[in-house]
């Protein structure tokens, strides 16, 4: 047989490989040496893109922290729990007012 079957090995990417035409090593060292320097004064540079500290779960931890003035877990279990029949209340109401609608429309039909 004049072919192999290689199902494992895939074919390396090619390279790419770019000589600089002109290199200024002194340059290079002065740029790094003055981003080190406002690195520790703490300026930032102006082409630098600004880094938020958003990080993996903050929002997450916001969402859940109660204000200060709540620092009790039962004031917490009230204000859910009032929460929670609010939209149990809200859902009745809807499911009455649906049936209402259902019930009445078919007068409305036998036209």
């Amino acid at each position: 047989m004049a072919f192999k079957f290689v199902f494992l090995r895939t074919p390396k990417p090619r390279q790419f490989y770019h000589k600089p035409i002109y290199w200024d090593p002194e340059k290079e060292e002065r740029e790094e040496a003055i981003a080190a320097a406002k690195k520790n004064a703490g300026i930032r540079d102006e082409n630098e893109p600004f880094k938020t500290s958003i990080k993996r779960g903050t929002f997450r931890k916001n969402r859940f922290e109660q204000p200060d003035d709540i620092d009790n877990k039962d004031e917490i279990r009230k204000i859910r729990r009032a929460s929670n029949i609010r939209a149990a209340i809200i859902a009745i109401i809807l499911f009455i007012v649906a049936i209402v609608f259902y019930c009445t429309s078919s007068d409305f039909l036998s036209l």
